[in-house]
């Protein structure tokens, strides 16, 4: 990386594997999620979540003496509609991160702001009620509008890149209130152009999702979430900053439906085992309201 001493190059192929912070608290499903609601049904949805690091790892080996802490509060709203006989959902997510970090030989640095918008667009190609089977397809696009530094992208809101998330989402229910969820993801990222004065490139990520639920009475049920990730190797100027994932995460929530407007969850997330980046643990509330 052309124009960057030995230190502040090393300093950034750590803060590339700390820039992976940014967890899309709402694009990751919670248990359930990818069953329809009625067509006509708005829901607004509100998330505050806080991450702590356990670790900073480059290629698997922990970085002594850096530390990761991102604070959130999202705030997603969704509508379903009828496209054609078929299921629709409309969404849009507005995230806000406060992003601390520790580096050795480095100063702390931390920033607040408005993270990247998300639109997105799902349709249940299968939705049976009766067998309890649901299939659904929801891309989104991912705006750079959020706050940005380019001398600060491990700790800014924004990415200062568009991307494309596609979700798959297959749901069965068995017996009276189980159900079992397997989602597939893959997000294909532009390039950045303002990092350190370079440009990064990063390639597409794979996510898989298997969660299951049961209730546990009648208004509540509990979840469980396993998160594997891989792809995603950041190269500037041939050079490569971030080699790709293969990271493993755990998750553990409970959801409870006040009445038929408000619905309250909270949930708690630990990283299992990461190749580059943080590995995080942390906990989210999130509070659903109908109408």
């Amino acid at each position: 990386m052309t124009g960057m001493t030995d230190g502040r190059r090393r300093a950034a192929l750590l803060l590339a594997c700390a820039g992976v912070t940014q967890t899309a608290w709402a694009g990751d499903p919670s248990a359930r999620d990818w069953i329809p609601a009625p067509v006509g049904t708005n829901l607004i949805a509100g998330y505050v979540a806080g991450l702590r690091s356990s670790g900073l790892y480059s290629e698997s080996r922990r970085v002594d003496g850096a530390s990761v802490d991102v604070n959130a509060l999202v705030y997603r709203q969704m509508h379903y509609r009828d496209f054609y006989g078929k299921t629709m959902q409309l969404e849009f997510i507005v995230p806000m991160y406060r992003t601390s970090m520790d580096l050795p030989g480095m100063p702390g640095d931390r920033q607040t702001g408005i993270g990247d918008v998300t639109l997105g667009s799902a349709i249940w190609l299968y939705n049976n009620e009766q067998t309890k089977t649901w299939f659904a397809w929801e891309p989104f696009i991912v705006a750079p509008v959020g706050r940005y530094d380019g001398s600060r992208p491990d700790v800014s809101p924004g990415k200062n890149r568009w991307s494309t998330i596609q979700d798959f989402s297959f749901v069965k229910g068995i017996g009276e209130s189980t159900y079992l969820e397997a989602i597939a993801e893959v997000e294909i990222y532009g390039r950045n152009t303002d990092w350190y004065g370079q440009t990064l490139k990063k390639d597409p990520s794979l996510r898989f999702f298997a969660l299951a639920s049961t209730n546990l009475t009648p208004d509540t049920y509990a979840g469980v979430r396993y998160r594997y990730e891989t792809g995603g190797r950041e190269t500037s100027s041939g050079e490569t900053v971030a080699t790709q994932a293969r990271n493993h995460q755990l998750a553990a929530e409970l959801t409870h439906q006040i009445n038929d407007a408000n619905q309250i969850q909270m949930q708690y997330v630990h990283d299992l085992k990461v190749e580059n980046g943080p590995r995080m643990r942390g906990a989210q509330l999130r509070y659903v309201y109908a109408f």
